[in-house]
């Protein structure tokens, strides 16, 4: 008689989990997004970092229409920059890849492989700048973002 009253609990669980079907994939979670920050009085900021082969890094940056943005890239390794802006989406792909959809500043986007650029801002927003590295060159490679915004 005991076992039958084990049994029959441990076939119901069996039956629920096969009939339940396949878990449901999680969406993954949004990149992350580092302010550029100033200190006061400085229009100067600098961030380091570490790159991997076809990682990206994302940064905010809020301007207001007619500043003069200034960003530079630094690294021993192919990393580079885009500066998207404000109406840029941001998700991440299920491989773990950043996504980014919308329209970059004249002469900064993944076409143009900057290292530097200068440029006015054309509206109020937050810019997106994503520092990169394409999935050939060396597996790590430090970097140093300055961003001058006056």
């Amino acid at each position: 008689m005991a076992m039958k009253h084990v049994f029959a609990p441990c076939i119901m669980l069996i039956l629920l989990s096969v009939l339940s079907g396949p878990a449901r994939p999680q969406p993954a979670a949004p990149p992350s997004i580092s302010p550029i920050t100033f200190a006061p009085g400085s229009p100067v900021s600098t961030v380091n970092g570490q790159m991997v082969l076809g990682g990206r890094d994302l940064y905010s940056l809020s301007a207001k229409p007619g500043q003069t943005l200034l960003v530079f890239v630094a690294s021993e390794g192919e990393v580079t920059f885009e500066v998207y802006r404000p109406d840029a989406t941001i998700a991440k792909a299920a491989d773990g890849k950043v996504l980014i959809q919308g329209k970059t500043l004249p002469n900064a986007g993944s076409d143009d492989h900057a290292k530097a650029w200068v440029g006015t801002i054309p509206r109020s927003g937050n810019y997106l700048i994503a520092v990169g590295m394409p999935e050939n060159g060396p597996v790590l490679s430090p970097y140093s973002l300055s961003v001058s915004l006056q």
